[in-house]
């Protein structure tokens, strides 16, 4: 190994030793022998959807009786450090997870090692790892030392990156198809779930809450206002849902809006697209979410990929109609025959579902849940855990 790459490995070890690395944890309820080890790994700089499905399921695996370590870059992780202390909702679990950001100073290249030393420490029973970056820098690196890698299918399968891999959880059986029968290891899907941070702070919500929102947007009691949220980005498919609202509802219309909660690369294009038309807002990233569910009338997901939609689960958790395109993963999940489904890329015909949604008079639906729980994908992990480590 290159002196500086001894050298970087060897504070990351005094300063481990010296708790700089562990920012937080548990002694959570029911924290015995009988659970795994488990350390998850995402490095990538921000936090979006896979970060939060890290942190989440790290966290209730934790209060499950686990010992979980999570293993971040040091670009992301105030992100995930604000996500671990929110998710601690009634003051109860504090310090839910232990958290190891690999410092900024470490290059890419030196990650392997890094995570080496971090593995070392750990000692973990097994590595879920959450992106191709983290599969190849901290996954495989456990592979060799006899530790068992799984790692989540966020994005379709690619034999280059995933076949190697020891098992494969998939969000949707779109998925599970792309996987080749001589794939050698276990393979399982397991859906995603309602965030339990949204679901209570969807309870806390307050009619004044939702009328300051609406306010600020101009939209009164006979106003529908239609929401989308989400990373702006072409797989998100906010343009076609922006050209097909100007398309339904003429400039002259008052009595609609259109609010998109995000950010990312495609913003300029989106703004450009709204024009001067002021019933579109972009609201940007939101640090509470929950108000904004309830302040759509009908939830809309244009996206041309989207392997398990969690904003589609919160805008249901809300009660939000819907307006779906029909793509793998969210015809899967969604079943309620009252949803009003669209192609992708069809500005045409979302417009015309959007007219159609205009005239459920600021309904509000309620939807079947229970398949959709945290607790469950909990123990379905479990059990797939179980059936790797004893495949080894």
């Amino acid at each position: 190994m290159p002196t500086t790459a001894l050298l970087y490995c060897g504070r990351i070890v005094e300063r481990a030793k010296a708790g700089y690395l562990t920012a937080t944890r548990v002694a959570s309820r029911d924290h015995g022998q009988t659970g795994l080890r488990i350390l998850h790994a995402i490095i990538s700089p921000g936090f979006y959807g896979s970060e939060r499905y890290c942190i989440d399921l790290a966290v209730a695996q934790s209060r499950a009786g686990h010992d979980v370590t999570v293993l971040v870059a040091d670009a992301g992780s105030w992100q995930i450090r604000r996500a671990i202390a929110q998710a601690d909702d009634d003051g109860a679990h504090s310090n839910i997870v232990r958290l190891i950001a690999l410092p900024g100073y470490v290059p890419s290249w030196l990650h392997r090692p890094a995570a080496a030393v971090v593995l070392w420490l750990r000692r973990p029973n097994i590595v879920h790892t959450h992106l191709n970056p983290a599969a190849r820098r901290i996954g495989a690196i456990a592979q060799r030392l006899g530790i068992p890698h799984v790692l989540t299918l966020h994005l379709d399968y690619d034999a280059n990156e995933h076949a190697s891999i020891d098992g494969l959880v998939a969000l949707n059986g779109r998925q599970r198809e792309q996987i080749p029968p001589d794939f050698a290891g276990p393979v399982t899907i397991i859906w995603n779930w309602l965030p339990s941070r949204v679901e209570s702070s969807l309870a806390r919500v307050r009619p004044v809450d939702v009328r300051r929102l609406r306010g600020g947007w101009d939209a009164d009691d006979a106003t529908v206002v239609f929401g989308s949220v989400g990373r702006l980005m072409p797989e998100k498919g906010m343009d076609v849902l922006i050209r097909a609202f100007r398309l339904a509802f003429a400039a002259g219309n008052p009595n609609v809006r259109l609010v998109i909660v995000g950010d990312g690369p495609q913003r300029s294009e989106l703004v450009q697209l709204a024009g001067s038309d002021r019933r579109i807002v972009l609201a940007g990233v939101q640090s509470e979410i929950a108000p904004f569910y309830r302040a759509f009338d009908v939830f809309v997901s244009a996206a041309r990929f989207e392997p398990f939609g969690l904003a589609i689960i919160e805008a249901m958790a809300a009660g939000c109609p819907l307006i779906a395109t029909r793509i793998h993963g969210t015809v899967e999940f969604v079943t309620d025959p009252r949803t009003l489904w669209t192609e992708p890329d069809s500005d045409s015909q979302l417009g015309l579902q959007l007219r159609k949604a205009a005239m459920l008079n600021r309904e509000r639906f309620v939807y079947d849940m229970s398949r959709l729980t945290l607790a469950r994908a909990v123990n379905q992990m479990d059990d797939f855990y179980s059936r790797l480590i004893g495949t080894r």
